[in-house]
Protein backbone atom coordinates (compact mmCIF):
# COMPACT_ATOMS: atom_id res chain seq x y z
CA UNK A 1 0.00 0.00 0.00
CA UNK A 2 1.40 3.57 -0.61
CA UNK A 3 2.90 5.51 2.22
CA UNK A 4 0.43 8.71 1.57
CA UNK A 5 -2.62 6.27 1.88
CA UNK A 6 -1.08 4.18 5.03
CA UNK A 7 -0.66 7.66 6.35
CA UNK A 8 -3.90 8.31 5.72
CA UNK A 9 -5.64 5.44 6.86
CA UNK A 10 -3.69 4.14 9.90
CA UNK A 11 -4.63 7.47 11.15
CA UNK A 12 -7.83 7.39 10.78
CA UNK A 13 -8.02 3.89 12.09
CA UNK A 14 -5.85 4.98 15.61
CA UNK A 15 -8.18 7.79 16.05
CA UNK A 16 -11.56 6.36 15.02
CA UNK A 17 -11.08 4.01 17.88
CA UNK A 18 -10.85 6.52 20.58
CA UNK A 19 -14.35 7.99 19.18
CA UNK A 20 -17.44 6.31 20.99
CA UNK A 21 -19.27 3.74 18.92
CA UNK A 22 -22.57 2.04 18.70
CA UNK A 23 -21.47 -1.51 20.25
CA UNK A 24 -18.36 -4.29 21.05
CA UNK A 25 -18.36 -5.60 17.84
CA UNK A 26 -18.24 -2.08 16.27
CA UNK A 27 -15.18 -1.30 17.69
CA UNK A 28 -13.88 -4.51 17.39
CA UNK A 29 -14.29 -4.89 13.44
CA UNK A 30 -12.59 -1.28 13.63
CA UNK A 31 -9.42 -2.80 15.03
CA UNK A 32 -9.09 -5.72 13.18
CA UNK A 33 -9.32 -3.60 10.42
CA UNK A 34 -6.47 -1.15 11.84
CA UNK A 35 -4.26 -4.12 12.38
CA UNK A 36 -4.82 -5.70 8.69
CA UNK A 37 -3.77 -2.09 7.61
CA UNK A 38 -1.13 -1.85 10.03
CA UNK A 39 0.37 -4.99 9.59
CA UNK A 40 0.30 -5.37 5.71
CA UNK A 41 1.26 -2.01 4.47
CA UNK A 42 3.04 -0.67 7.56
CA UNK A 43 4.49 2.87 5.58
CA UNK A 44 7.06 5.47 6.65
CA UNK A 45 5.15 6.41 9.99
CA UNK A 46 6.69 2.49 11.24
CA UNK A 47 9.51 2.82 9.22
CA UNK A 48 12.62 2.13 9.68
CA UNK A 49 15.71 2.44 12.49
CA UNK A 50 18.69 4.93 13.35
CA UNK A 51 21.38 5.41 15.73
CA UNK A 52 21.79 5.13 19.60
CA UNK A 53 22.63 7.44 22.44
CA UNK A 54 21.17 10.93 23.92
CA UNK A 55 24.04 12.78 23.18
CA UNK A 56 24.19 12.09 19.34
CA UNK A 57 26.56 9.37 17.19
CA UNK A 58 25.68 6.69 15.29
CA UNK A 59 25.90 2.47 15.39
CA UNK A 60 28.35 3.38 12.11
CA UNK A 61 31.76 5.58 12.78
CA UNK A 62 30.99 9.00 11.72
CA UNK A 63 32.58 12.49 12.09
CA UNK A 64 30.98 13.68 15.06
CA UNK A 65 31.09 17.54 13.99
CA UNK A 66 28.90 16.38 11.30
CA UNK A 67 28.73 19.00 8.26
CA UNK A 68 28.74 22.76 7.83
CA UNK A 69 25.89 24.49 8.72
CA UNK A 70 23.71 25.02 6.42
CA UNK A 71 21.15 28.35 6.50
CA UNK A 72 17.56 27.23 6.31
CA UNK A 73 15.26 28.49 3.62
CA UNK A 74 13.27 31.61 4.57
CA UNK A 75 9.66 31.04 6.27
CA UNK A 76 6.74 32.27 4.99
CA UNK A 77 4.59 32.89 8.23
CA UNK A 78 0.78 33.55 7.55
CA UNK A 79 -1.67 35.61 10.02
CA UNK A 80 -4.65 34.32 11.46
CA UNK A 81 -7.36 35.86 13.07
CA UNK A 82 -10.20 34.51 15.48
CA UNK A 83 -12.19 31.93 14.26
CA UNK A 84 -15.45 33.05 12.91
CA UNK A 85 -18.11 30.50 11.81
CA UNK A 86 -19.18 30.76 7.96
CA UNK A 87 -22.72 29.28 7.34
CA UNK A 88 -24.67 27.33 9.41
CA UNK A 89 -23.57 23.76 10.21
CA UNK A 90 -23.92 21.58 7.69
CA UNK A 91 -26.19 18.32 9.39
CA UNK A 92 -25.28 15.10 8.97
CA UNK A 93 -28.88 14.01 8.63
CA UNK A 94 -30.22 13.59 12.21
CA UNK A 95 -29.03 10.26 12.53
CA UNK A 96 -26.29 8.28 15.02
CA UNK A 97 -22.97 8.52 13.88
CA UNK A 98 -19.71 6.46 13.95
CA UNK A 99 -17.52 8.60 13.20
CA UNK A 100 -16.86 12.02 10.47
CA UNK A 101 -14.33 13.41 8.80
CA UNK A 102 -13.10 16.22 6.52
CA UNK A 103 -10.90 16.83 3.89
CA UNK A 104 -10.29 19.54 1.56
CA UNK A 105 -9.38 20.17 -2.14
CA UNK A 106 -9.77 23.40 -4.63
CA UNK A 107 -12.34 25.10 -3.45
CA UNK A 108 -14.59 22.52 -1.43
CA UNK A 109 -13.97 21.03 2.03
CA UNK A 110 -15.64 17.25 2.58
CA UNK A 111 -16.88 15.34 4.67
CA UNK A 112 -17.54 11.70 5.18
CA UNK A 113 -19.19 10.12 8.24
CA UNK A 114 -21.05 6.18 8.49
CA UNK A 115 -24.03 5.76 10.79
CA UNK A 116 -24.86 3.41 12.70
CA UNK A 117 -26.99 1.76 10.44
CA UNK A 118 -23.80 1.60 7.92
CA UNK A 119 -24.93 3.85 5.50
CA UNK A 120 -21.42 5.71 4.35
CA UNK A 121 -22.39 9.37 3.16
CA UNK A 122 -20.46 12.27 1.76
CA UNK A 123 -21.21 15.96 2.13
CA UNK A 124 -19.65 19.13 0.37
CA UNK A 125 -19.45 22.54 1.43
CA UNK A 126 -18.06 26.13 -0.43
CA UNK A 127 -14.40 27.07 1.16
CA UNK A 128 -15.59 30.90 0.65
CA UNK A 129 -18.95 30.89 1.96
CA UNK A 130 -19.52 27.95 4.27
CA UNK A 131 -22.53 27.05 2.73
CA UNK A 132 -23.73 23.88 1.30
CA UNK A 133 -22.53 22.91 -2.32
CA UNK A 134 -24.42 19.63 -2.76
CA UNK A 135 -27.18 17.62 -0.40
CA UNK A 136 -25.49 14.54 1.54
CA UNK A 137 -24.83 11.43 -1.10
CA UNK A 138 -25.16 8.23 0.11
CA UNK A 139 -22.76 5.80 -1.03
CA UNK A 140 -23.94 2.54 0.31
CA UNK A 141 -24.27 0.37 3.42
CA UNK A 142 -20.93 -1.00 4.75
CA UNK A 143 -19.81 -3.06 7.85
CA UNK A 144 -16.83 -0.28 7.87
CA UNK A 145 -15.23 2.25 6.42
CA UNK A 146 -11.92 3.17 5.12
CA UNK A 147 -11.96 6.93 4.62
CA UNK A 148 -11.95 10.01 2.32
CA UNK A 149 -9.61 11.66 -0.01
CA UNK A 150 -9.67 15.02 -2.05
CA UNK A 151 -7.70 15.53 -5.28
CA UNK A 152 -8.57 18.54 -7.66
CA UNK A 153 -10.03 15.59 -9.76
CA UNK A 154 -12.70 13.64 -7.75
CA UNK A 155 -13.63 12.83 -3.94
CA UNK A 156 -12.53 9.42 -3.10
CA UNK A 157 -14.36 7.62 -0.26
CA UNK A 158 -13.91 3.29 0.65
CA UNK A 159 -16.58 0.96 2.22
CA UNK A 160 -15.83 -2.40 3.63
CA UNK A 161 -18.47 -5.06 3.85
CA UNK A 162 -16.83 -7.87 5.90
CA UNK A 163 -19.74 -10.19 5.06
CA UNK A 164 -18.56 -12.57 2.47
CA UNK A 165 -19.72 -9.91 -0.30
CA UNK A 166 -17.40 -9.72 -3.31
CA UNK A 167 -15.62 -7.44 -3.87
CA UNK A 168 -15.47 -6.74 -0.32
CA UNK A 169 -14.13 -3.11 -0.62
CA UNK A 170 -15.37 -0.52 -2.90
CA UNK A 171 -13.57 2.72 -3.94
CA UNK A 172 -16.14 5.52 -5.17
CA UNK A 173 -14.76 8.15 -7.17
CA UNK A 174 -17.21 11.22 -6.81
CA UNK A 175 -17.43 14.24 -8.83
CA UNK A 176 -16.67 17.19 -6.73
CA UNK A 177 -18.98 19.49 -8.40
CA UNK A 178 -22.19 17.55 -7.98
CA UNK A 179 -21.72 14.54 -5.36
CA UNK A 180 -22.83 12.14 -8.09
CA UNK A 181 -20.59 8.86 -7.64
CA UNK A 182 -19.05 8.72 -11.68
CA UNK A 183 -18.00 5.12 -11.43
CA UNK A 184 -16.70 2.31 -8.31
CA UNK A 185 -13.47 0.48 -8.52
CA UNK A 186 -13.14 -2.36 -6.40
CA UNK A 187 -9.87 -2.08 -4.17
CA UNK A 188 -7.86 -3.80 -1.40
CA UNK A 189 -6.70 -1.49 1.22
CA UNK A 190 -4.39 -4.02 2.86
CA UNK A 191 -2.62 -5.18 -0.57
CA UNK A 192 -3.49 -2.69 -3.13
CA UNK A 193 -1.85 0.77 -4.38
CA UNK A 194 -3.74 3.87 -5.20
CA UNK A 195 -1.44 6.97 -7.12
CA UNK A 196 -3.08 10.19 -7.86
CA UNK A 197 -1.97 11.86 -10.77
CA UNK A 198 -3.54 14.63 -12.79
CA UNK A 199 -3.94 13.07 -15.95
CA UNK A 200 -5.10 9.71 -14.38
CA UNK A 201 -5.82 7.59 -10.93
CA UNK A 202 -3.18 4.54 -11.14
CA UNK A 203 -4.44 1.77 -9.44
CA UNK A 204 -1.98 -1.38 -8.62
CA UNK A 205 -3.01 -4.80 -7.17
CA UNK A 206 -1.28 -6.57 -4.59
CA UNK A 207 -0.38 -9.30 -7.47
CA UNK A 208 1.18 -6.55 -9.48
CA UNK A 209 -1.34 -5.73 -12.23
CA UNK A 210 -2.25 -2.15 -12.95
CA UNK A 211 -4.18 0.11 -14.38
CA UNK A 212 -4.32 3.83 -15.02
CA UNK A 213 -7.90 5.43 -15.96
CA UNK A 214 -9.52 8.42 -16.60
CA UNK A 215 -11.03 10.49 -13.68
CA UNK A 216 -14.15 11.18 -15.30
CA UNK A 217 -15.60 7.68 -16.81
CA UNK A 218 -13.10 5.08 -14.99
CA UNK A 219 -11.93 4.32 -18.78
CA UNK A 220 -8.50 2.27 -18.59
CA UNK A 221 -6.26 4.48 -20.22
CA UNK A 222 -3.48 1.33 -20.27
CA UNK A 223 -2.63 -1.13 -17.74
CA UNK A 224 0.04 -4.18 -17.39
CA UNK A 225 -0.61 -7.53 -16.13
CA UNK A 226 1.02 -8.47 -13.24
CA UNK A 227 5.14 -8.97 -14.30
CA UNK A 228 7.21 -12.16 -13.22
CA UNK A 229 8.75 -10.01 -11.02
CA UNK A 230 5.80 -8.20 -9.24
CA UNK A 231 6.60 -4.46 -7.38
CA UNK A 232 6.43 -5.08 -3.77
CA UNK A 233 5.92 -0.75 -3.80
CA UNK A 234 4.40 1.56 -6.26
CA UNK A 235 4.87 5.43 -5.41
CA UNK A 236 5.16 8.66 -6.62
CA UNK A 237 8.14 11.47 -6.61
CA UNK A 238 7.36 14.28 -4.09
CA UNK A 239 8.78 18.01 -4.02
CA UNK A 240 9.31 21.10 -2.19
CA UNK A 241 6.80 22.62 -4.21
CA UNK A 242 4.16 20.39 -3.15
CA UNK A 243 1.78 21.72 -0.85
CA UNK A 244 1.47 21.41 2.42
CA UNK A 245 -0.73 18.42 4.11
CA UNK A 246 -3.70 19.76 5.91
CA UNK A 247 -6.04 17.25 8.11
CA UNK A 248 -6.07 13.34 8.00
CA UNK A 249 -4.41 14.06 4.82
CA UNK A 250 -1.54 12.43 5.81
CA UNK A 251 2.26 13.91 5.86
CA UNK A 252 2.26 14.50 2.65
CA UNK A 253 -0.25 15.58 -0.29
CA UNK A 254 -2.21 13.44 -2.25
CA UNK A 255 -1.97 14.76 -5.60
CA UNK A 256 1.20 14.29 -7.31
CA UNK A 257 2.74 17.01 -9.76
CA UNK A 258 5.75 14.86 -11.15
CA UNK A 259 4.81 12.70 -13.70
CA UNK A 260 6.87 9.77 -12.50
CA UNK A 261 5.99 6.82 -11.03
CA UNK A 262 7.76 4.44 -9.35
CA UNK A 263 8.11 0.90 -8.52
CA UNK A 264 10.10 -1.32 -6.48
CA UNK A 265 10.16 -5.27 -7.33
CA UNK A 266 10.39 -8.17 -5.12
CA UNK A 267 14.00 -8.97 -7.19
CA UNK A 268 15.07 -5.51 -6.13
CA UNK A 269 14.99 -3.20 -9.33
CA UNK A 270 13.83 0.24 -10.12
CA UNK A 271 11.29 0.44 -12.79
CA UNK A 272 10.49 3.94 -13.30
CA UNK A 273 7.22 4.62 -15.67
CA UNK A 274 5.41 7.81 -17.14
CA UNK A 275 2.23 7.60 -15.21
CA UNK A 276 0.08 8.75 -17.98
CA UNK A 277 0.88 6.89 -20.83
CA UNK A 278 2.58 3.79 -18.78
CA UNK A 279 5.69 3.57 -20.80
CA UNK A 280 9.00 2.45 -18.78
CA UNK A 281 11.16 5.43 -18.75
CA UNK A 282 14.26 3.07 -17.09
CA UNK A 283 15.08 -0.30 -15.29
CA UNK A 284 17.81 -0.62 -12.94
CA UNK A 285 18.68 -3.26 -10.77
CA UNK A 286 19.79 -2.95 -6.80
CA UNK A 287 17.82 -0.34 -5.49
CA UNK A 288 15.37 -2.49 -3.45
CA UNK A 289 16.53 -3.89 0.32
CA UNK A 290 13.76 -7.01 0.78
CA UNK A 291 11.15 -7.57 2.85
CA UNK A 292 10.25 -5.31 5.36
CA UNK A 293 11.00 -2.23 3.59
CA UNK A 294 9.44 1.06 2.83
CA UNK A 295 9.97 4.12 0.77
CA UNK A 296 9.92 7.09 -0.30
CA UNK A 297 10.81 9.02 -2.73
CA UNK A 298 11.45 13.13 -2.39
CA UNK A 299 13.48 15.74 -4.84
CA UNK A 300 14.92 13.43 -7.40
CA UNK A 301 15.83 10.94 -4.83
CA UNK A 302 14.62 7.33 -3.19
CA UNK A 303 15.02 6.91 -0.15
CA UNK A 304 14.37 2.98 1.30
CA UNK A 305 14.39 2.39 4.82
CA UNK A 306 14.28 -1.49 6.07
CA UNK A 307 13.75 -2.62 10.10
CA UNK A 308 12.35 -6.31 10.99
CA UNK A 309 15.22 -9.13 10.67
CA UNK A 310 19.02 -8.54 10.14
CA UNK A 311 20.31 -4.40 10.25
CA UNK A 312 17.76 -1.81 10.23
CA UNK A 313 19.65 0.48 7.58
CA UNK A 314 18.33 3.37 5.67
CA UNK A 315 19.62 4.01 1.79
CA UNK A 316 19.23 6.04 -0.67
CA UNK A 317 19.41 6.61 -4.69
CA UNK A 318 19.49 8.73 -7.35
CA UNK A 319 16.27 7.95 -9.35
CA UNK A 320 17.91 9.37 -12.70
CA UNK A 321 21.20 8.21 -11.61
CA UNK A 322 22.81 4.54 -12.36
CA UNK A 323 24.03 1.76 -9.91
CA UNK A 324 22.60 0.17 -6.27
CA UNK A 325 21.89 1.77 -3.76
CA UNK A 326 23.81 3.47 -1.20
CA UNK A 327 23.49 2.77 2.37
CA UNK A 328 22.77 5.94 4.24
CA UNK A 329 22.40 5.41 7.83
CA UNK A 330 22.43 1.97 9.97
CA UNK A 331 20.65 1.41 13.32
CA UNK A 332 22.14 0.33 16.70
CA UNK A 333 20.54 -3.13 18.06
CA UNK A 334 17.87 -3.28 19.50
CA UNK A 335 16.53 0.31 17.93
CA UNK A 336 13.94 0.70 15.20
CA UNK A 337 12.65 3.84 13.05
CA UNK A 338 9.50 4.50 13.10
CA UNK A 339 9.63 7.49 10.37
CA UNK A 340 11.79 8.84 7.45
CA UNK A 341 11.24 12.35 5.97
CA UNK A 342 12.91 15.31 4.32
CA UNK A 343 13.54 18.09 6.41
CA UNK A 344 15.65 20.83 4.69
CA UNK A 345 17.80 20.96 1.43
CA UNK A 346 19.58 17.40 1.03
CA UNK A 347 18.74 15.99 4.60
CA UNK A 348 16.44 13.79 6.07
CA UNK A 349 15.09 13.07 9.72
CA UNK A 350 14.40 10.14 11.38
CA UNK A 351 12.57 9.35 14.66
CA UNK A 352 13.63 5.85 16.29
CA UNK A 353 13.34 4.26 19.74
CA UNK A 354 13.95 1.11 21.88
CA UNK A 355 11.79 -0.93 23.29
CA UNK A 356 10.21 1.66 25.29
CA UNK A 357 8.12 5.10 24.68
CA UNK A 358 10.67 6.82 26.32
CA UNK A 359 13.41 5.78 24.22
CA UNK A 360 12.15 7.68 20.88
CA UNK A 361 14.71 10.14 19.66
CA UNK A 362 14.68 12.24 16.45
CA UNK A 363 17.81 13.43 14.50
CA UNK A 364 18.34 15.02 11.08
CA UNK A 365 21.20 13.07 8.46
CA UNK A 366 23.40 15.08 5.86
CA UNK A 367 21.86 12.56 2.57
CA UNK A 368 25.26 13.49 1.09
CA UNK A 369 28.34 12.42 3.89
CA UNK A 370 25.29 9.72 5.65
CA UNK A 371 26.51 12.28 9.39
CA UNK A 372 23.94 13.26 11.73
CA UNK A 373 23.67 17.16 11.78
CA UNK A 374 21.61 17.10 15.45
CA UNK A 375 19.87 14.57 17.61
CA UNK A 376 17.83 14.98 20.00
CA UNK A 377 15.17 13.47 22.67
CA UNK A 378 11.57 13.17 21.29
CA UNK A 379 8.40 12.99 23.37
CA UNK A 380 7.31 9.87 25.12
CA UNK A 381 4.89 8.13 22.92
CA UNK A 382 5.83 9.78 19.65
CA UNK A 383 4.79 8.19 16.57
CA UNK A 384 5.44 10.69 13.39
CA UNK A 385 7.28 13.07 11.77
CA UNK A 386 5.85 16.15 9.65
CA UNK A 387 8.17 18.28 8.02
CA UNK A 388 8.46 21.97 6.90
CA UNK A 389 10.86 23.40 5.23
CA UNK A 390 13.77 22.65 7.45
CA UNK A 391 11.71 22.41 10.41
CA UNK A 392 10.26 18.97 11.81
CA UNK A 393 7.14 18.35 13.71
CA UNK A 394 6.91 15.57 16.32
CA UNK A 395 3.69 14.19 17.43
CA UNK A 396 1.94 11.50 18.76
CA UNK A 397 0.33 10.44 21.99
CA UNK A 398 1.17 10.39 25.99
CA UNK A 399 0.68 7.50 27.79
CA UNK A 400 -3.14 9.01 29.28
CA UNK A 401 -3.74 9.10 25.18
CA UNK A 402 -3.42 13.22 25.24
CA UNK A 403 -1.53 14.68 22.07
CA UNK A 404 2.30 15.29 22.73
CA UNK A 405 4.09 17.44 20.35
CA UNK A 406 7.78 18.70 19.69
CA UNK A 407 9.20 21.17 16.84
CA UNK A 408 13.30 21.07 16.12
CA UNK A 409 14.77 24.08 14.55
CA UNK A 410 16.84 23.32 11.37
CA UNK A 411 19.60 23.08 14.07
CA UNK A 412 18.01 20.86 16.25
CA UNK A 413 16.69 23.54 18.54
CA UNK A 414 13.66 22.90 20.45
CA UNK A 415 10.81 25.54 20.19
CA UNK A 416 7.63 25.75 21.72
CA UNK A 417 5.79 26.43 25.14
CA UNK A 418 4.66 23.97 27.32
CA UNK A 419 0.69 24.06 26.05
CA UNK A 420 1.55 24.17 22.72
CA UNK A 421 3.76 20.51 23.40
CA UNK A 422 0.26 19.23 24.82
CA UNK A 423 -1.78 20.05 22.24
CA UNK A 424 -2.68 18.74 18.91
CA UNK A 425 -0.34 20.46 16.28
CA UNK A 426 -0.09 21.20 12.11
CA UNK A 427 1.80 23.04 9.38
CA UNK A 428 -0.36 25.90 8.14
CA UNK A 429 2.89 27.32 6.41
CA UNK A 430 6.46 26.74 6.53
CA UNK A 431 6.25 29.80 9.39
CA UNK A 432 2.86 28.74 11.19
CA UNK A 433 1.35 25.95 12.76
CA UNK A 434 -1.95 25.50 14.13
CA UNK A 435 -2.15 24.49 18.12
CA UNK A 436 -5.52 22.46 19.05
CA UNK A 437 -6.00 22.38 23.24
CA UNK A 438 -7.73 21.30 25.53
CA UNK A 439 -11.22 23.24 25.86
CA UNK A 440 -11.26 23.75 21.75
CA UNK A 441 -8.86 26.28 22.68
CA UNK A 442 -7.46 27.26 18.92
CA UNK A 443 -4.35 28.97 18.70
CA UNK A 444 -1.69 29.64 15.84
CA UNK A 445 1.79 29.15 16.85
CA UNK A 446 5.02 31.04 15.55
CA UNK A 447 7.50 28.36 14.29
CA UNK A 448 11.00 30.97 14.68
CA UNK A 449 9.95 31.63 18.62
CA UNK A 450 6.54 29.13 19.10
CA UNK A 451 4.82 32.19 20.17
CA UNK A 452 1.10 32.33 20.03
CA UNK A 453 -2.20 33.91 19.51
CA UNK A 454 -5.03 32.76 20.67
CA UNK A 455 -7.75 32.18 17.91
CA UNK A 456 -11.07 31.16 20.03
CA UNK A 457 -11.98 28.47 22.46
CA UNK A 458 -14.91 25.88 22.93
CA UNK A 459 -14.54 25.92 19.11
CA UNK A 460 -14.75 22.23 18.80
CA UNK A 461 -17.32 19.72 20.83
CA UNK A 462 -15.07 16.47 20.51
CA UNK A 463 -11.38 15.70 21.93
CA UNK A 464 -10.79 13.73 19.17
CA UNK A 465 -11.85 16.47 16.13
CA UNK A 466 -8.87 18.21 15.57
CA UNK A 467 -7.73 14.98 14.24
CA UNK A 468 -10.33 14.99 11.70
CA UNK A 469 -10.63 18.92 11.08
CA UNK A 470 -8.57 20.26 7.96
CA UNK A 471 -7.32 23.24 6.90
CA UNK A 472 -6.01 26.30 4.32
CA UNK A 473 -4.38 29.58 5.24
CA UNK A 474 -7.83 30.65 5.38
CA UNK A 475 -9.93 28.37 6.59
CA UNK A 476 -10.82 25.47 9.09
CA UNK A 477 -13.56 22.62 8.52
CA UNK A 478 -13.82 20.83 11.68
CA UNK A 479 -16.66 17.93 12.27
CA UNK A 480 -19.15 18.08 14.93
CA UNK A 481 -21.27 15.09 16.66
CA UNK A 482 -24.18 16.46 14.35
CA UNK A 483 -23.14 18.28 12.00
CA UNK A 484 -19.24 19.91 10.25
CA UNK A 485 -18.68 23.28 9.57
CA UNK A 486 -16.61 26.01 8.21
CA UNK A 487 -14.86 28.12 10.02
CA UNK A 488 -12.35 31.60 8.84
CA UNK A 489 -9.44 31.76 10.48
CA UNK A 490 -7.84 34.51 8.08
CA UNK A 491 -6.95 37.69 9.66
CA UNK A 492 -9.31 40.75 9.15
Amino acid sequence: MSTDLDRMFTALGRDADGIPLGDPSTARNRGERRRRTQLVAAGLATACALAAGLTGGSWLTRDAAGPEPVAPPPDRPVQLGPARPLGEEIRYGGQQIRFALTTIAGNRAYAGWQEEDGTLRVAAADLETGKAAWPARTLGEFDDSNGIIAVPQALLAIGEHNDGTVPDQLLYVVDPNTGQVRWELPFDINGDDLLFYGSVLVHVTEAGAISARDWIDGRVVWDEAPPADPPVASLGMYGPADALPGGSNGAFPAGLSDPRMLQITAGGALVVRDAATGAVRSTRPGVGIGADSHYLAYDGRLYGSHRGTGPNRVVVAEVDGGGAARELHSAAPGRSYHDVVPCGSDRICVLDGGATEESMEVAAIDVASGREVWRKQAPAGAEQLVPSGARVLVTGSGAQGEASSALFDHDGTQLLGEVDRRASLAWVSTGTLLSFGEGGKLASVTAADGSRQELGEGLLEDPLAPRFCSWTERRLVCPGRTGFRVWDIARR
